[in-house]
């Protein structure tokens, strides 16, 4: 089977498949359409999150808005949104999805990580050749999960996973809202404290929570490895193939494809990857350098606005710890 015809017969199977799922997603409120009402939201959660929207939040809007028009998913992010919003009430939800990725989902309050300062792209939770419809994961508090489990539609509890932590504090909801409007992540007590509770000796006192997210990676190496790989964040992974000439959802699908360890879908992207960088005047032995490095080291990196998020809820704990000595 020749690239085109693997990319044609792969192209009918995903619109199948994720029409079909798609299908469960219940409704929206009102009758308006979905993608309008989506649009009225998203533009009241950004003047929320930023009061004044810079070119970069307006460009990077635009561009999720747009695959998000060519999916036909924006009944699906109304839906995370009234759910989050309606487990709020009761309990707050600790997400570490995909959808940290995402500028939508951000001003939507699905997430509080802003992805323009991850450096994560959109395409990580979707593309225009997604075959699945995204899972959101939703940590709660031990012996909450079936109460957070009732504001789930029984039809698509397939597509949202809630789970009890342990470690996590049974917190007021309406601290952990108030938490959330006035909190910066800026208190270097604070961040030093939630690093000093990993229990990682000879580590540099973070001063920022994306530095924090870096002693959590840490921890993580250290439990299996000697040594760091050279690749710690699939968004540096992918931003590799970007630079020498794929676009980003190709450059995902490639990520995706060295995950599975799909020898088919890698040798297309390989292919992909050399004619790109040809246009580039890059030699077939750089691209093939590169394109193998990536491979290899894919399996070690973790996603970076995951670990900023658990790094942000993290230094909550700890806020909260401090408040209830004091």
């Amino acid at each position: 089977m020749s690239a085109m015809q693997f990319a044609r017969v792969k192209s009918e199977m995903i619109e199948q498949r994720f029409i079909q799922q798609l299908e469960y997603v219940p409704d929206t409120e009102g009758g308006e359409a979905a993608f309008v009402v989506l649009e009225q939201k998203v533009e009241k959660g950004a003047k929320r999150r930023f009061g004044c929207i810079g070119e970069s939040e307006k460009n990077r809007l635009a561009h999720e808005f747009e695959l998000i028009r060519a999916t036909n998913t924006a009944k699906l992010f109304l839906y995370w949104a009234d759910i989050v919003a309606a487990i709020r009430q009761k309990i707050y939800p600790y997400i570490y999805s995909v959808q940290n990725c995402s500028l939508v989902s951000y001003c939507l309050g699905i997430t509080e990580v802003n992805p323009l300062l991850t450096g994560s792209y959109f395409e990580r939770l979707l593309t225009r050749h997604s075959t699945r419809v995204p899972i959101l994961f939703i940590e709660v508090p031990k012996g909450q999960g079936a109460e957070a489990s009732e504001y789930l539609e029984e039809k698509v509890k397939p597509f949202i996973e809630i789970k009890e932590n342990a470690t996590l504090q049974d917190l007021a909801p309406i601290d952990v809202m108030d938490f959330f409007k006035r909190a910066t992540f800026e208190n270097r007590e604070i961040l030093q404290s939630a690093a000093a509770s990993l229990g990682l000796a000879g580590q540099k006192s973070p001063e920022t929570v994306k530095e924090l997210a870096d002693v959590l990676v840490y921890k993580r190496y250290a439990e299996f490895m000697d040594e760091k790989p050279s690749l710690l964040y699939q968004e540096d992974a992918v931003d590799l193939l970007v630079k020498a000439g794929l676009s980003y959802e190709e450059a995902e699908c490639a990520r995706r494809a060295f995950a599975m360890k799909n020898r088919g879908e890698i040798n297309f992207y390989r292919n992909a990857f050399e004619q790109a960088v040809r246009k580039k005047r890059y030699s077939v032995n750089e691209a093939n350098a590169v394109f193998s490095a990536v491979e290899k080291e894919i399996n070690f990196t973790v996603c970076r606005a995951s670990y900023v998020a658990m790094a942000q809820y993290l230094y909550m704990d700890m806020f909260f710890q401090e408040k209830t000595k004091g």
